[in-house]
């Protein structure tokens, strides 16, 4: 479980990151926020198969760190979505950050 402070350092960093392609890029906040959600999201795919019973991340084959996993996949899609579906929903949103 990632503690206050990696999660601080965490977001910070995601929001300079989206201010930076804004600033240097002109791109939208938005998109890059969705750009970056869906990053994370299908990063976390692409490295599932290290969170299962006996694998890299978890070689005691402990059901709790493979469930964890499953659960911020869904957490991270969720947040993707939610996104994805705010900009559908209110391309004003596009106005910002340019």
């Amino acid at each position: 479980m990632p503690s206050l402070k990696n999660l601080v350092i965490s977001i910070s960093l995601l929001l300079l990151a989206i201010v930076t392609l804004s600033a240097f890029a002109g791109v939208p906040y938005i998109y890059s926020l969705c750009f970056l959600s869906a990053w994370v999201a299908l990063g976390h795919l692409i490295t599932l198969d290290d969170d299962m019973p006996g694998e890299w991340s978890n070689p005691e084959s402990d059901k709790a760190i493979w469930h964890g996993s499953l659960f911020m996949l869904s957490v991270k899609f969720l947040v993707f979505f939610a996104i994805v579906i705010l900009t559908l929903s209110f391309p004003g949103l596009a106005e910002f950050g340019r």
